[in-house]
């Protein structure tokens, strides 16, 4: 299950699924460290495939630390968080390997294809052929043995949806056609009929989290669209055993057969999520640094309004992405995981002027007036985020939010006392 030694990592950016990827590089991994050589193609087009580290200059170019277990941080990108991480290991232990055997660049291997993003990788050490036919309902009990480390009957087919995702919370990639039939999402398969659909990430709950919890998450998706939040379509999948699914469009796969590359804040400046060293001024300035446009650096501000007032200290560096185009020009990606979240201590993972509990309104003008906003713009921002969250129990109502209301209602006026 192992890249044969000497054995480099072919990198390619696949953003045509009807044709071949464009060569992006090598990478080999020696000592723990990995070792990046951009191809001749890149390097003449000048494309920052990574818009902050490691220009596209010819010779090796070495990760920066070992704060993604020796890989750089783009690419750490397309390694799965903790759920994706947990079906990987689930499913080589089903096939007799021990998942800590391999480097960073082995798990890339086994990524394939399947990463968020547009970067693939060559040769793929693990691909399996799935059935077509989808059941959420099914999955998301099955998830439920998994987190509690039982066994589940679907390993395989949990891996083929879910082995890529971000996040903690269990997900599969999901594509949905016009009828409204679940397919396997990030299938290659030259059928019109997949082609046709548009791919999806469908959300299951945690151990830990509130039964009503997808509910939840598109009550939350309404009201950062209201406050003018750029976000991903977003809705309910009935389910026959309690609330609805919650589910994402992929802005990652803006039409069938199109992918865009995707790197996170973290891995453009190679900070890891798990501590938070990036605070919402570094945010604002990578927005700008990244872009080059004010417009985003305005709309990252207007996400840090509503994490704060939404009580969303949820927010690492993970949580927040940028896109780039067929040109080499990057943006700010939509918004996404915007939910109730406590944040590790009761604080954000981000914080706001050094503060990261009781952040107020003064915090806020500070940092945006620090950025070129203005006075006028900063309070039109309060005021749209403030407008969208007094709809909380209407949205709640719509969606079906009911275990979550009262802890949720409380938890918005106790931020918004503190706030001015």
């Amino acid at each position: 299950m192992k890249l044969a030694l000497g054995t480099p990592l072919a990198i390619g950016l696949l953003t045509d699924e009807k044709a071949a990827p464009r060569s992006i590089g090598r990478l080999a991994i020696a000592g723990g460290l990995a070792q990046l050589e951009w191809s001749a193609e890149v390097i003449a087009e000048r494309l920052a495939i990574s818009p902050l580290r490691y220009p596209t200059e010819p010779g090796l170019h070495a990760a920066s630390g070992r704060t993604f277990e020796g890989l750089h941080g783009f690419l750490s990108d397309c390694l799965p968080d903790a759920w994706g991480m947990l079906l990987l290991k689930r499913r080589l232990q089903s096939l007799g390997h021990r998942f800590e055997d391999l480097n960073a660049v082995d798990r890339l291997a086994l990524v394939g294809a399947r990463g968020r993003g547009a970067l693939v990788f060559q040769p793929e050490i693990m691909a399996e052929d799935i059935a077509d036919s989808i059941d959420l309902d099914r999955l998301s009990d099955e998830s439920r043995h998994l987190l509690v480390g039982e066994e589940s009957e679907l390993d395989a087919l949990l891996l083929r949806l879910g082995g890529g995702s971000g996040g903690a919370r269990p997900k599969v990639h999901v594509a949905i056609g016009d009828d409204g039939s679940l397919r396997a999402g990030d299938e290659l398969a030259a059928d019109g009929g997949l082609r046709a659909a548009e791919q999806w990430i469908v959300k299951f709950a945690a151990i830990n989290d509130p039964v009503d919890i997808g509910p939840l998450e598109e009550a939350y998706a309404r009201m950062a669209r209201a406050a003018q939040i750029d976000m991903a379509e977003t809705k309910l999948i009935p389910s026959a055993t309690g609330p609805g699914h919650f589910a994402t469009r992929r802005f990652d796969r803006p039409a069938p057969g199109k992918r865009v590359h995707m790197v996170s804040l973290g891995g453009a400046l190679e900070a890891s999520a798990h501590m938070p060293s990036v605070d919402y001024d570094g945010f604002l300035k990578a927005t700008l640094a990244i872009t080059r446009s004010m417009a985003d650096v305005e709309q990252a501000f207007r996400r840090m309004v509503f994490n704060v007032l939404a009580r969303n200290r949820d927010d690492h560096v993970r949580q927040h992405a940028y896109l780039m185009d067929h040109r080499g020009n990057w943006r700010l990606a939509p918004a996404f995981d915007l939910t109730y979240s406590n944040g590790p201590g009761g604080e954000h993972y981000m914080a706001v002027q050094g503060e990261g509990r009781t952040i107020t309104r003064a915090h806020v003008e500070k940092l945006g007036t620090s950025h070129g906003l203005s006075v006028k713009a900063i309070a039109a921002v309060i005021n749209d985020v403030r407008a969208a969250l007094a709809d909380w129990p209407v949205h709640a109502r719509e969606t079906g939010v009911t275990a979550s209301l009262a802890v949720i209602s409380e938890g918005l006026a106790s931020v918004a006392e503190h706030f001015d």
